[in-house]
């Protein structure tokens, strides 16, 4: 799948032309002829990174409505933009995931389907249905083996990460993990502090799990600590691939591989380390 925006009317593919006026407008328009009704609406949008994206989304929906009669509609959204700034942290900041939520709203989804999303976006984002961090782990056929082998150890990164690591461990069959803990300065973001709380990993093959990596300090950071600690090998998995310093820059700094979904990483990105789960099979799951 390459495409950021599909649409099926139940469950037929139509075809989509969008682009860019000179004044930099976008524009969408749905080539194949559009049905006078459709019992269901199906959009996925996939990776979407700015306001031109949601525009073109909303663009979409309101293309199908102006001539179809649609009776439910779901939206396949595997990164929920905007999840990481879901409170307000310093003063004068936005709860800027509020200000998306309220405008994604107003296309009236009768599903918002999100893969592991970062915060509890259910607040604010009608109809969300959130996918959990081990459905979307467990469909690494790798993985799969790995587990039934017992050959990882699962990691949580931070106390943040119990719930969501425990509900893997379930879905692994696993029966322990270890612990992590971090300090962040809330104002400029700076991690520091790594230690093991809690688990036995010397000698073990380790799989650090999390919701999402951008720069890869948080994992970069954990490897450290859990390689002092005597791990034989530290690999990651994350949902969300943002990777805005690039997947070499974690397997050069001490994560030996990489698993992540096509949420946001592009399904061309490729790295003999790195494992992309696409998000196709994760929704069909």
């Amino acid at each position: 799948m390459t495409e950021k925006l599909t649409l099926t009317l139940d469950e037929r593919p139509l075809a989509i032309a969008h682009g860019v006026f000179p004044d930099g407008a976008v524009w969408l328009k749905v080539i194949d002829p559009l049905p006078s009704s459709a019992r269901l609406m199906r959009i996925r949008a996939v990776a979407m990174g700015d306001m031109n994206d949601f525009m073109l989304l909303a663009q979409l929906v309101e293309a199908v409505r102006h001539r179809t009669d649609v009776l439910v509609s779901h939206l396949e959204l595997p990164w929920l933009p905007w999840a990481r700034q879901d409170r307000h942290m310093v003063a004068g900041d936005s709860l800027a995931l509020k200000v998306f939520a309220s405008l994604l709203n107003t296309l009236r989804f009768d599903k918002v389907k999100v893969l592991d999303p970062h915060s509890e976006a259910a607040a604010v984002v009608d109809n969300l249905v959130a996918i959990p961090q081990h459905r979307c782990l467990m469909q690494s056929a790798t993985l799969r083996r790995r587990f039934a082998q017992q050959a990882l150890m699962l990691v949580a990164p931070d106390a943040g990460a119990l719930k969501k690591i425990d509900g893997v461990a379930r879905a692994a069959g696993s029966g322990e993990y270890a612990i992590l803990s971090k300090r962040r300065d809330v104002a400029s973001g700076k991690l520091s502090g790594f230690t093991l709380m809690a688990g036995a990993v010397k000698g073990r093959d380790l799989l650090i799990v999390d919701d999402l990596c951008d720069a890869g300090g948080t994992f970069i950071g954990s490897a450290q600590v859990l390689r002092d600690a005597g791990a034989r090998s530290v690999s990651l998995y994350v949902t969300h691939g943002i990777f805005s310093r690039g997947v070499a820059h974690l397997l050069e700094n001490g994560i030996d591989a990489v698993w992540t979904t096509t949420s946001f990483a592009a399904p061309t990105l490729a790295h003999p380390q790195l494992e992309l789960i696409d998000v196709d099979a994760i929704y069909r799951a």
